[in-house]
């Protein structure tokens, strides 16, 4: 397991694997939360935020997040479990 800043150029390596969101982890210190990349079809990602906020936990296209990073970087660290 690899822990690493969260950059554009990591978001984007993880999409080109076929990894589609940004989580952060259950139980994940919200003033450090550590994120994980996950595959969630596209047409289930909207459910998907939905049932992750009932425990508190938050979640993220990586399109949105690429394209928004530069403007509202993200917190944390990334957790690479498939490093």
């Amino acid at each position: 397991m690899k822990i690493v800043d969260i950059t554009k150029d990591t978001l984007i390596s993880a999409q080109k694997e076929g990894f589609t969101v940004l989580i952060t982890k259950f139980n994940s210190d919200p003033l450090n939360p550590t994120w994980i990349v996950d595959k969630v079809e596209k047409d289930k990602i909207e459910a998907n935020k939905k049932t992750l906020s009932e425990s508190y936990q938050l979640c993220y296209s990586l399109n949105e997040a690429i394209l928004t990073i530069d403007n509202r970087p993200f917190i944390g660290k990334l957790q690479l479990s498939h490093s």
